[in-house]
């Protein structure tokens, strides 16, 4: 099996090899990141001098790392004699690693997931474990590592149904590579029931819970919030936030708020694109409906314009403090959703559209209690987010209801670790 997926692997890099040379001469997040790709990792990384163990972390984006916050401080409270090494995918994930995992001695990108990329990089990092967010399946690096007997354990995992429907296709295939990993720390029982279905071993699946709740109640960063409050003040007007939002969602909020802007109210938005290498795009739709906006990187203290275009990554937690309420993104367009619990810890209510398979247990706790709000299409938007504006009182009604689901479901953090420390020190 391994055999045929780096072969497979490789004939996939050599045929698209004209296309990544071309994103890394026009795209800037893909420079700088090849030689670390090709297992040539950093100084800081491939340091040969320490004598502690290592412990190796892999989170492949923004939302991973965020999540992986508290476990990756309480790690190294379980294990104080290690370091803490950090890989992730994307250049915001490395950004956000290096900024909110002060735990972390060193960060770098995951090689290509061939031996020839995986062995010096393994070689380097020397790890004890790994210990990899939300089932990520690597199956060079993981047959790499098993060979070498370091375990593996794969935390807050999850399983849509329609990855599932994937992987059951291939069950004899997916086995195998199962088969390498020490423990799977499931979110739920359908993520363990799914997870087993694909070939897991039943021993070596465990229910832990959702790390997510458990980073929910994690305040900000006492010294960002400060920055924060000195560089933008507290308008007047109630605030509406329209948070990781895609593609095809900018375009229905910037309209919303067009049509606001002649509301009684006459509130304000700040718009926080998943990606902020968008935002020049985003300011030429809003340009185009009259919208006046600053970019957040220009804010001094002088928030003037009807929207606040942010344009630089890891402050959306801290700005919910300026909300009065939320949309969440990536719901109107199937991407599946974004963490909608910081938003609840704040105390907000919460919108968001149908495509939630990435939140599926989240989102029904919300709307359950009465904290959050469905809606299809962007009239529904509309209504419910001019409602909400109007109605302050049931705007706390649902903020309590959102935030009351958080400590309900604490706990995983301390889960993981007991079932990683019964297999590292039994």
């Amino acid at each position: 099996m391994h055999t045929l997926y780096h072969a497979l692997l490789t004939l996939v890099m050599i045929l698209t090899l004209p296309v990544w040379i071309w994103r890394y001469f026009t795209t800037s997040k893909y420079r700088g990141t090849v030689l670390p790709r090709l297992g040539i990792l950093p100084a800081e990384t491939s340091k040969k001098d320490t004598t502690k163990p290592r412990i190796w972390l892999h989170a492949v984006s923004v939302g991973e790392v965020m999540a992986a916050r508290e476990l990756a401080a309480t790690l190294m409270q379980r294990f104080p004699d290690h370091e803490l090494v950090v890989s992730t995918v994307t250049r915001t994930g490395q950004q956000v690693a290096r900024e909110h995992l002060p735990a972390a001695t060193a960060c770098h990108y995951l090689p290509i997931d061939l031996p020839i990329c995986i062995h010096p990089v393994v070689n380097a990092i020397r790890p004890r474990m790994l210990v990899v967010m939300e089932t990520e399946l690597w199956p060079g690096l993981f047959r790499v590592l098993a060979q070498r007997g370091v375990p593996i354990f794969v935390v807050n995992g999850r399983i849509s149904p329609r990855s599932f429907r994937r992987y059951h296709a291939i069950r004899a295939l997916t086995r195998r590579l199962l088969a390498d990993g020490r423990l799977f720390l499931m979110q739920s029982a359908p993520d363990a029931q799914r997870l087993i279905a694909m070939g897991a071993d039943p021993t070596r699946v465990v229910v832990t819970g959702n790390l997510k709740y458990d980073q929910a109640m994690q305040p900000p960063d006492p010294n960002r919030l400060q920055q924060l409050t000195t560089r933008l003040p507290v308008p007047e007007q109630p605030v509406w936030i329209g948070a990781s939002t895609h593609p095809g969602e900018e375009e229905i909020l910037l309209e919303l708020h067009h049509q606001l802007q002649r509301h009684p109210l006459s509130p304000r938005l700040i718009l926080v694109p998943r990606h902020p290498e968008r935002c020049a795009a985003i300011e030429e739709l809003a340009r185009q409906r009259g919208l006046r906006l600053q970019r957040f990187s220009t804010i001094q203290g002088n928030w003037e314009a009807p929207l606040l275009l942010v344009d630089e990554i890891g402050w959306l937690n801290g700005l919910y403090r300026w909300g009065q309420l939320v949309f969440i993104g990536g719901t109107l367009v199937p991407k599946g959703g974004q963490n909608m619990l910081e938003a609840a810890a704040w105390g907000l209510p919460v919108v968001f559209g149908p495509h939630v398979f990435n939140f599926r247990e989240i989102a029904a706790q919300m709307q359950q209690t009465g904290g959050a709000l469905r809606i299809d299409t962007p009239a529904e938007l509309q209504t419910q987010v001019t409602s909400l504006l109007e109605n302050p009182q049931r705007r706390q009604q649902m903020g309590a209801a959102a935030r009351s689901v958080i400590p309900a479901n604490t706990g995983a953090v301390q889960r993981t670790l007991d079932a990683i420390q019964q297999v590292m020190d039994p």
